[in-house]
Formats: C-alpha cells, structure tokens, sequence
C-alpha cells in the first residue's frame, strides 16, 4: 500500500516559487491499478516523482508498504527503490546495448549474483512476448517493443509496485492497447501495485481500478473510475469524459425538438433492464431516443441517452419518477417548448 500524506513540492526559481504538488494525500490499495490523470502542468509527473523520491517533497509525507521513505537514509533509501520500478515515456533504453544487456543492466546495478542473471533476464523475456529480441539493439524495435523492454526491466528486481509516466502516450492506439493488456496482466499475475499516470481517459477506462484527477497540483477528484465515469461532480473530470463519453446533441436537432429533453444514465445490472421500454407501456408518454451508447467500464455497462420526451407534463414527472425509482439517473436538459 502506498500512502501519501499532505504532499507538497515546491520548485524554486529565480523569480519565485512554483508549487508542483500542493497538499496531497491520497491512499493506494496494495494490488490495484489507481490512475492519475491530468493536463499538462498539472502536477502530476511531479507528484508520481515523489512517490519514489527522485523529487524529495518539500513538505509531507510518503509511506510504501509501511515504509516512510523520507525517513531513509541514502543507502536504505537506495534499497527501497529496488522494489519500486519506473516506466517511462520515452522508454529510456541505452542505444549502445542489447534488450537483454539493457535488462541485466538493472540486475547488475542491484548487485545480483551473475549466475543468477540470464535465468532472470530469460524469465523476464517471456513474460513481456521478447524472446526472440534478446540480442537486438534498441534501435531494431518498434515504440511498443522498447516499451516492453522498458516493463521488463522495471520488473527485474521484482517490485511491488510499478510506476509508468505516461508510458502510452507515444505509442499507437493499437500498441497501446498491447501495453494495457500486459500492464494488467502483470498487475493481475503479481500482484504489483501499479500507479499510471496519464492525460488519456481511455487508458484509465481501460485497466485501472481507481484514480484521481490533479489540477494546478492538488488532487480535485478521485474515487473508483466507474464511479466517477458515471456521476463525476467536478468540472474537470467532466471535460476528461467526455473525451472518451461523450453524447452531447447538436444544437440543431434540439431546436427541432419541442418535448422535455432529459438525460438518462444507466448503472450496472440496470443498464440491461427494459426500464425506458417499460416507462413508456406504463405511462401516456411519446419517447424520441437523440442519442445513446453503452459503454463498458471495469467489465461493469454503463449506459448514457439522450431522450425526448413527449406528453401531458404531470405524466411526464411521473414517467421520470418511475425511471428514478429504478435506480436511474435522470437529469432534465430542457424543459418542454
């Protein structure tokens, strides 16, 4: 578990102070995916930077697996980034070294006994589908092959915990996909802890359990990512769905409308019902669907529509109590013309 206590990092430049990280706590489960998500400047490479003290906060405190890491001295402190690995964005790999020597290059530097190294180097080549790379130089891969070369690396002295800046963000859609798939399949095999920090919803959509959204260094949401995906109360994290959610209407076909306008948003087991189908055989309402999808979050649907309704309005409200009951979330966008 990683624990982060009233975080604070401030930069100091020539002209004054400029807080990275400002006041943050927050509590990562041990063995879940958590998200940190965030515009440029937000602070949040600053604040996954800290996690394992390559920024030393300025004020605060940072605990892994019980371990108060600003306590350490540098030899210990050393030791305890031995089970915390870093992916990075540009992948990091020395040009001059081939994939395995790249990889045994993080054993060595841990001191690991040289008969144990290729076993492990081998070990780690299978388990990110590199094998037949192992004596290529980085120069022969793809962005996704470095990037797996990069994961295998950080995997060497078996972490429990694994922290990836922005370790998609300069791949392809398709190699990025790839990477999730083996981050979670790591995560899920191992057990590791891993803390992915992103300006990308889909990734945080597609693998991670839970997450904060940073803006202007501190933390202005966070919680479980169905959750927030379905009932985000920031504006922020508002603007972040709907990168990803996203069912606004043209304002030409609402002008066309002359019913109530009301969103209707789905959780779980409910987005599977015939609650809508139901509604309109219950009550005298017309219903005129504008626009809808299903997504699927955590293996969880979520469902968002955009309807018009129709109707005498006290039929209307009760039409919209009965969806409400139901455990939907109905929320009036316009008023009847």
């Amino acid at each position: 578990m990683i624990q982060i206590e009233n975080l604070t990092k401030v930069y100091q430049t020539k002209d004054r102070d400029v807080i990275g990280v400002d006041n943050v706590s927050l509590t990562i489960n041990e063995g879940e995916i958590f998200g940190i998500v965030g515009y440029s400047g937000a602070g949040k490479s600053s604040l996954l930077r800290c996690i394992n003290l390559l920024e030393r906060p300025t004020d605060g405190r940072i605990l892994v697996d019980g371990l108060d890491l600003m306590s350490l001295d540098a030899n210990n402190l050393r030791k305890a980034r031995l089970k915390i690995g870093m992916i990075f964005q540009h992948f990091h790999l020395i040009s001059q070294k081939t994939v395995a020597e790249n990889i045994s290059f993080a054993l060595r530097a841990a001191a690991t006994p040289a008969k144990d190294i290729d076993k492990r180097v081998e070990e780690l080549l299978n388990m990110v589908d590199l094998a037949d790379k192992k004596d290529v130089f980085p120069a022969q891969l793809s962005g996704g092959q470095k990037q797996r070369v990069g994961i295998a690396r950080a995997l060497a002295n078996d972490p429990s915990v694994l922290l990836c800046d922005e370790a998609t963000s300069a791949l392809d859609p398709n190699t990025t996909s790839s990477i999730l798939k083996l981050l979670k399949k790591i995560n899920r095999e191992l057990n590791i802890t891993i803390v992915l920090i992103t300006h990308e919803m889909n990734v945080v959509k597609e693998i991670c359990d839970r997450m904060a959204i940073m803006q202007d260094g501190s933390v202005v949401e966070s919680g479980n990512v169905y959750d927030i995906f379905s009932t985000p109360k920031n504006e922020l994290t508002k603007t972040f769905i709907k990168d990803v959610v996203n069912i606004d209407v043209p304002e030409e076909m609402l002008q066309k409308c002359t019913g109530q306008i009301v969103k209707i948003t789905f959780r779980g087991e409910v987005a599977g019902e015939s609650v809508i189908s139901d509604m309109i055989q219950t009550f005298d309402v017309k219903g005129n669907f504008l626009h809808g999808l299903i997504e699927y979050i955590q293996e969880r649907p979520l469902g968002m529509f955009v309807m018009e309704m129709k109707g005498d309005k006290t039929e209307i409200g009760k039409a919209i109590d009965y969806m409400s009951s139901q455990l939907v979330d109905v929320e009036v966008i316009r008023d009847a013309i």
